[in-house]
């Protein structure tokens, strides 16, 4: 009778699961960036939002939990329910390298990843008035006048943060970083002459360098900007490793295999979307699908590799 029962159990469960994912979406997607607005992630989050819920006959909600280099959006997003209406953004840092220096209220298996949606782009620029105008003149003057320096970062354990780190170490440098929630906050500061240099994604930086606010210093990442075709790259300085990370789709643990399918092959049109790729581009951002499976690999790949670099910092 009991085996009966059990039985029974499983197989109306497994109905409602089924009829659950054939009604998929039946409500608004909650979807938690997990950094301020107007940076590069809520900027692409929203574009990509509006095409997930024109693809899934449905709506997503956007909504911002900045702060912790993304580590308190991230845990909100893995708190929710695994039930396919609450998605999250997530940086790489936040699962490969934060997880790796301090306790958070989550762990990466905490969540699982839909899709990876947009590499990152980053550089390194300097405030309106700052004694230097080149990447030389930046290092002699940070040189010259250790630990005076102040640099604006997404917060603590970003690349952001571990790039710059890692530069100082390389060329003898000592600078002071300030945590911000966002880009966004960043840039203003910059632009305010609240810092002196600000690592940041291209999107929010922008306007301001093209409006003569800013000065343009470095490119940290691989590739040069194309907007900003002469701004030097930092492996044409002599420096042998560059700046990568990337931005992903994640939800919490335990969502229903169906949902997670259903909601990565919407993803990978709203990523491929002419307008969405149109309107990024405008801001020097370019999303690019990877399959969920294939970003889960490759952020193990970087966990060992960032893990190696906060051992040779001190960091972990």
């Amino acid at each position: 009778m009991f085996k009966t029962l059990v039985a029974a159990g499983a197989a109306l469960l497994a109905t409602s699961l089924a009829t659950q994912a054939e009604d998929y979406p039946a409500k608004p997607i909650q979807m938690i960036v997990n950094f301020g607005a107007g940076g590069s992630t809520d900027t692409v989050a929203r574009l990509l939002a509006e095409a997930l819920g024109k693809e899934l006959g449905g709506t997503v909600v956007v909504s911002n939990t900045a702060g912790a280099g993304g580590t308190i959006g991230l845990a909100a997003t893995a708190e929710t329910e695994p039930d396919g209406y609450h998605i999250g953004t997530a940086n790489m840092p936040a699962l490969a390298i934060v997880p790796q220096m301090r306790e958070l209220p989550y762990t990466p298996e905490d969540v699982v990843q839909i899709a990876g949606v947009m590499p990152y782009d980053y550089g390194i620029f300097a405030k309106k008035n700052a004694p230097y105008d080149t990447w030389e003149e930046l290092v002699d003057y940070a040189k010259a006048n250790p630990g005076t320096v102040t640099y604006g970062s997404v917060g603590t354990g970003t690349t952001n943060h571990l790039m710059m780190e890692r530069l100082g170490k390389e060329l003898g440098i000592e600078w002071r970083h300030i945590p911000f929630q966002g880009g966004a906050k960043a840039v203003a500061a910059l632009v305010g002459g609240h810092v002196d240099l600000v690592n940041n994604t291209i999107g929010p930086i922008l306007a301001p360098v093209q409006a003569g606010k800013v000065k343009p210093i470095l490119v940290t990442s691989e590739r040069p900007f194309p907007q900003l075709p002469d701004m030097p790259v930092v492996t044409d300085k002599g420096i042998d490793f560059a700046q990568v990370s990337y931005m992903s789709i994640v939800a919490p643990a335990g969502i229903d295999p169906e949902i997670r399918a259903t909601l990565e092959a919407a993803l990978k049109v709203a990523v491929e979307d002419e307008g969405v790729q149109a309107a990024a581009a405008k801001l020097d951002l370019f999303p690019a699908f990877v399959p969920g499976a294939d970003y889960e690999a490759d952020l193990a790949e970087m966990r060992a590799e960032w893990g190696a670099l906060l051992t040779e910092l001190g960091l972990n």
